[in-house]
């Protein structure tokens, strides 16, 4: 059966709405704080609640997705998010829209790891890089499309509608995966991914008396993998880091500039027809030159944007810089999903790529977090460039090229593990 007839309805359809949807919040939500009467500061910080959301569901996620299932697990994800949008929609407070945000956020995070899992589950391995390399293409197609009808939706009929459209969307999705998910493919993983589960919980509850396994489950991976988490992870922390900083800083010193909402979310659009052009390039380097090549070139590139985004004075000057960092963000389409893939192991898969997810999600956290913190755009493009290029140098120097992984690469990855042990 081609991936097509596999996938399309269950995970592609659904994938390409979601990323329209998830792209034009991300560029309307700090402009729509703004509009509130909140600072610079307040909107970095609701927009770093969409981060932590994500950050503190993927470790539940990942047991929900063992216990109730694929189909469960991703339309309730994408319910979530349109209950998120509801609220966002209908309130005129930063702390509730923050709320929402959270929401949104946790939503979302969800989303992305029962998709992830549920494709390792139903595609073999030799398949596996096309199948995510097309959600990486939709991705970046929503990251074409979403700005420009966020930014031209708030310019024609308001916020509100906006965030309301962004609802709807989230709950036809979720409707689509229930009705296309056949109930004898969504079961869980494989039984060992419960046994690896309740293992690892005895094992940490034993000696530490954590309360849960959800709350177990997450220093247990990081132990029995952390010369993995302490080399690629921190190259994921990096540019997950600046990804986000990216999104969230570009809109606010174009905004900085006088920008209208429609012109950013014009030249935001251009960018992401940069990024998805960059899609098949950044396949054909990671399946002939390597990941590293991929995730350097990328988190170099867009390190170097960051850095010259304070130089830039006026609309042409920002526009060029943001289509670099397209560029940038292109050349690694795919590269977290793919290393995740190459180095997950065999047993408990769901569970180490619910870490594997939050580790970046901490970095997508901290990029937002740190300009509130900083409360200067130029102090936070600064900062996020150095952290860039600290995490290309470690991906350079300290983590292993995964390209070389066989398909027996899982028992490498336990391999890996006893000798942490």
């Amino acid at each position: 059966m081609s991936l097509l007839r596999l996938l399309g309805l269950p995970v592609y359809l659904p994938s390409a709405l979601m990323a329209v949807g998830q792209m034009a919040l991300l560029v309307v939500l700090p402009l729509y704080v703004l509009d509130l009467g909140a600072g610079t500061a307040v909107a970095a910080l609701v927009f770093t609640m969409r981060g932590l959301g994500s950050v503190v569901v993927n470790v539940p996620a990942s047991f929900f997705i063992e216990r109730y299932g694929h189909r469960t697990s991703m339309a309730a994800a994408n319910g979530l998010m349109s209950l998120a949008a509801l609220v966002i929609a209908l309130s005129g407070s930063s702390l509730v829209v923050a709320g929402g945000t959270l929401l949104f956020g946790a939503g979302m995070g969800a989303w992305l790891l029962s998709r992830l899992a549920f494709i390792t589950h139903l595609v073999p391995n030799v398949r596996r890089g096309t199948a995510l390399s097309g959600l990486a293409g939709l991705q970046r197609m929503g990251l074409l499309v979403g700005p420009l009808l966020g930014g031209f939706g708030v310019g024609s009929v308001g916020y509100r509608a906006v965030f309301l459209a962004i609802a709807c969307t989230a709950l036809v999705t979720a409707l689509i995966i229930w009705v296309s998910i056949p109930t004898s493919v969504s079961t869980c993983e494989t039984s060992e991914s419960l046994e690896f589960a309740s293992e690892s919980s005895r094992e940490l509850t034993d000696r530490a008396a954590w309360p849960s396994g959800m709350l177990a489950l997450v220093p247990t991976i990081l132990r029995r993998y952390r010369g993995i988490f302490l080399s690629a992870g921190l190259f994921v922390f990096s540019l997950q880091l600046l990804r986000e900083q990216r999104r969230l800083l570009v809109v606010l010193w174009g905004t900085s500039l006088g920008l209208e909402v429609d012109d950013l979310g014009l030249i935001v659009s251009l960018a992401a027809a940069v990024d998805m052009a960059m899609f098949p390039v950044a396949g054909f380097v990671m399946d002939h030159w390597g990941r590293k090549a991929a995730g350097g070139s990328c988190i170099g590139v867009l390190s170097v944007a960051m850095g010259l985004l304070p130089f830039t004075e006026t609309a042409t000057a920002f526009a060029l810089v943001v289509l670099l960092a397209g560029l940038g963000n292109g050349l690694g389409s795919g590269i977290i999903l793919t290393m995740g893939s190459d180095v997950a192991p065999r047993r408990g898969t769901s569970q180490f790529l619910g870490v594997w997810r939050m580790v970046g999600d901490v970095g997508a956290l901290t990029g937002p977090l740190l300009t509130s913190v900083v409360a200067s755009l130029t102090v936070a493009l600064g900062l996020s460039s150095v952290i860039g290029l600290v995490g290309g140098v470690v991906l350079c120097l300290f983590v292993d090229e995964t390209l070389s992984v066989t398909v027996d690469s899982h028992q490498g990855s336990e391999r890996e593990s006893r000798d942490a042990r």
